[in-house]
């Protein structure tokens, strides 16, 4: 299963009134220490936005994000690695993911982009932003940020530990809407589809859970972004959802003002996926915080 159902996209995307465009092409390059990344590759412009997932996620997380977000964006929505499609490392430093994400831009080409991060993703994007210069238009922080509430994702960390070996998908799938049983079970699925993979003994995570997750080491490089935000003279947008234990609305403003140029904004009926929950309400966030700054 390299892809999820595409009927199931179209009926997700359809039950949100989001508009269908064509797949988006799978895209890989070799990063400079051998590790191959993929990436999904939304056609169009002329703007281009970089996507970058949360922990334990996948590129496919921000599928609906980028159909709302319309052909005059092109999205290009990163495995970082170690997850979805992308191969494996002996480790995760947050420093060498954002090395993938710079050297993503340089195959891209382009003379200026978009960069945004959801969780994990937001940590990578906000270290890479300083080593893209001038070429970094706009960058955008989704649900993250110093002093996050780490204890507030106990419960889903708890629940990703504990997933065994499943018969199919679906399995997986009602084992997490009782934890969460508040998602969409179709969102569910979806999600899910993308985020296993046949084994030997039924479908098991395709990210790489060899060893425990350094935990230490990405809170470490969140609470970094704080002294680095100086470095960051492109304007900043920190999103939070409403509904979010991770960050809080003072820790969101108190980000947001640590920039130059920062600004934060809140998305109604959301939790800390705000790009599965609300992906039309974060979409014209984005685009508008996008369109005011390419004026």
């Amino acid at each position: 299963m390299d892809r999820p159902s595409l009927e199931l996209l179209r009926r997700l995307a359809a039950a949100r009134a989001i508009p269908m465009r064509p797949a988006p092409s799978s895209g890989w390059m070799q990063a400079s220490d051998g590790v191959d990344l993929h990436y999904l590759d939304w056609a169009g412009g002329p703007e281009t936005l970089i996507l970058l997932h949360g922990g334990s996620l996948s590129a496919h997380s921000f599928d609906l994000l980028a159909l709302a977000m319309g052909e005059g964006v092109r999205c290009v929505a990163l495995d970082l690695r170690g997850h979805g499609l992308s191969g494996w490392a002996d480790s995760y430093p947050v420093e060498r993911a954002a090395a993938d994400v710079i050297e993503l831009a340089d195959r891209l080409g382009v003379a200026t982009l978009h960069l945004a991060g959801m969780s994990l993703g937001g940590c990578v994007a906000g270290h890479a932003a300083p080593g893209l210069g001038a070429r970094l238009a706009s960058l955008a922080f989704i649900d993250v940020g110093p002093d996050v509430r780490f204890a507030a994702t106990a419960r889903m960390r708890a629940f990703m530990a504990s997933v065994r070996p499943a018969t199919c998908v679906e399995e997986v799938v009602r084992w997490a809407l009782a934890v969460s049983p508040r998602t969409d079970p179709d969102l569910m699925l979806y999600r899910y589809q993308s985020l296993l993979k046949p084994g030997p003994e039924g479908f098991v995570w395709r990210a790489d859970r060899r060893r425990p997750t350094d935990f230490a080491h990405i809170l470490g490089r969140v609470a970094e972004l704080a002294g680095q935000a100086g470095q960051v003279q492109c304007p900043v947008l920190v999103v939070k959802g409403r509904r979010s234990r991770v960050l809080s609305r003072a820790a969101a403003r108190a980000f947001a003002d640590r920039f130059p140029r920062g600004d934060w904004a809140m998305v109604s009926d959301a939790g800390h996926n705000i790009q599965e929950d609300q992906p039309l309400a974060l979409a014209a966030t984005l685009r508008a915080h996008i369109q005011e700054m390419s004026r």
